[in-house]
């Protein structure tokens, strides 16, 4: 009997090794980038880069070819998480009189707490502040000049306090009270595993009002004014 011309039963099932994909440039920086943010929301700024390569899952040298150091590296993960979700909006809406002060107030700080109470925002900015300070040091610089300064300004003006005066320490440790009560809204969730707030506008309508009620009376004092 001729032997059969038949391939062996599991010769058809064989299947050739698939070739992983090549990824373009810009597709693996992405992978990187994704990958640090991620990284670093975990472990902190402290973390090795050669653990941050493996746990990407590609090799240490590729990591320093697309960012030559581990600072560019933290410089780009500031520029996603950080300076990519600001809004420009929020500075210009904290400025537009044509809206009552407060509820222009609670409209900027529910978008904000909207857009920033996440995992790898709070845990990143919390690691940084036990690292070099990096990014904190960034970040509160810009939130300090872009978005709290001129708070400061329109609710004197407001409280017809509208002067040109530096802000007060009273009145700084006022708004950055209000704005720090909206960022530990994360830190309890993100780091102490606390239950977020089902009502999250509605928390930050009344930080905001409280904050309105403290300034009717600290921003005239400062000012050397009777509270109105």
């Amino acid at each position: 009997m001729p032997p059969s011309s038949k391939p062996p039963a599991d010769a058809s099932r064989t299947v050739a090794p698939r070739r992983r994909q090549r990824l373009s440039t810009e597709e693996r920086e992405r992978q990187i980038v994704d990958g640090a943010i991620q990284f670093f929301s975990e472990h902190g700024l402290t973390g090795q880069m050669r653990e941050l390569a493996t746990t990407i899952g590609v090799s240490h040298p590729l990591v320093f070819h697309y960012f030559p150091s581990k600072k560019a590296l933290i410089e780009r993960v500031y520029a996603e998480v950080y300076l990519g979700r600001w809004k420009p909006e929020w500075e210009h809406r904290v400025k537009d009189r044509s809206e009552p002060f407060e509820a222009r107030l609670t409209g900027v700080y529910i978008d904000y707490a909207r857009t920033i109470l996440t995992k790898e925002w709070v845990r990143i900015l919390i690691h940084s502040a036990l690292a070099d300070g990096y990014i904190n040091d960034h970040y509160l610089t810009l939130v300090g000049e872009r978005l709290l300064r001129p708070i400061i300004g329109e609710a004197r003006a407001e409280l017809g306090l509208d002067d040109d005066r530096e802000p007060t320490e009273a009145e700084t440790e006022l708004i950055w009270g209000l704005h720090g009560g909206i960022f530990y809204i994360g830190v309890r969730h993100w780091i102490y595993g606390h239950k977020f707030p089902e009502n999250l506008p509605q928390v930050v309508t009344d930080r905001v009002r409280a904050f309105m009620l403290a300034a009717r009376e600290i921003f005239p004092r400062e000012a050397g004014k009777p509270a109105g």
